[in-house]
């Protein structure tokens, strides 16, 4: 049978053009994107502290892209990706019938659940993770941590987690809504996910202190909230995860964070030696050494045994343009709600 598709239309289907278009917007933004904001920071450079200039550079300057990808997003409408990653309760009971057929179950399912409840359920999986890494230094005595804080800078913590929220709901705009739809739409889910996690990781590969054990670990972590955002059906829950990991470490025990040390923070760091080893590297943080490798792949784990139990591993190799709108796929999916 002859293909009469286009050659642009083949062309905005071609992994390594989604892959380029994906890089290009990326760099605009994320560069160009700031220009108003240095003018802003340089504006009231006399009048922050360290602290706050800190916050305010690294974090809360990524609301320029968050509120750029919404326009991008939302003006061109065939490629609405990221509004799909928000989807709220729409319906409460599940009934195969109320399917309609540009559904798949991993979006049906996202449209059943409370995004705000995954979210903070995110946010206490963040925190424990990275605690638990932490821990790991701690006992094996690369690091010790000391108290010092004051009610007087409650305020400054507030602001920071509020920023802490804009900057790695950022990055998960960035890579679990625009390029993990835009892959989705024209390949398989597995695709979009592997794909998704390896670029999440090379976006670190110019932090300072970033080793090759350390872009694994965040390729890794990029892999296991694609699988998250996978199964849940939305972005809710990773948001809270990548929120909980950063400010935990960030600003609570003044960890640096993929290379980023904080000028302010509950806890403050002080080396018991100069070593970097496969426990905690001294420069990039908890995120190079082996503990956030096992931690980051155990909810994937998880993931993939809960969707084994639930018959939903099929849904890995399919994708939206080739299986929305096939009469077994809505019979695929009627059949797992039932069951």
């Amino acid at each position: 049978m002859k293909d009469n598709t286009s050659g642009v239309v083949k062309l905005r289907r071609n992994l390594f053009w989604i892959i380029f278009v994906f890089l290009g917007v990326y760099l605009v933004l994320s560069g160009f994107g700031y220009i108003p904001w240095e003018f802003l920071m340089y504006a009231v450079d006399g009048y922050l502290s360290d602290g706050m200039r800190y916050i305010l550079e690294f974090y809360t300057s990524t609301i320029v892209e968050v509120v750029s990808l919404f326009l991008l997003t939302w003006l061109i409408r065939p490629n609405r990706y990221i509004w799909k990653s928000f989807l709220l309760p729409k319906r409460k009971k599940k009934d195969a019938a109320q399917i309609d057929q540009n559904d798949i179950l991993a979006d049906y399912y996202g449209r059943s659940k409370n995004g705000f409840k995954m979210l903070g359920l995110g946010l206490l999986l963040g925190f424990f993770m990275n605690f638990v890494c932490v821990l790991c230094a701690l006992l094996h005595g690369d690091i010790r941590l000391y108290f010092e804080s004051s009610r007087n800078r409650l305020s400054i913590f507030l602001f920071a987690f509020v920023s802490v929220f804009i900057q790695s709901t950022c990055e998960e705009l960035w890579c679990r809504g625009l390029l993990y739809e835009r892959l989705h739409e024209h390949h398989p889910m597995w695709a979009a996910i592997l794909i998704n996690g390896v670029l999440f990781g090379l976006l670190h590969i110019f932090n300072d202190g970033a080793t090759v054990l350390a872009i694994i670990e965040i390729m890794i972590c990029g892999i296991t909230y694609s699988l998250i955002r996978w199964y849940t059906g939305n972005i809710w829950i990773a948001m809270g995860i990548h929120t909980g990991w950063n400010f935990t470490q960030a600003f609570l025990l003044g960890m640096p964070n993929s290379g980023l040390v904080s000028e302010v923070s509950l806890f403050h760091l002080e080396s018991a030696n100069g070593v970097s080893n496969l426990i905690y590297d001294f420069k990039f943080g908890v995120e190079g050494g082996l503990p956030a490798v096992i931690v980051d792949l155990i909810p994937a784990v998880v993931v993939l045994i809960l969707a084994k139990k639930n018959g939903r591993l099929k849904e890995l190799a399919m994708s939206r343009e080739k299986d929305q709108n096939k009469p077994q796929n809505l019979a695929y999916i009627g059949q797992n709600l039932v069951s």
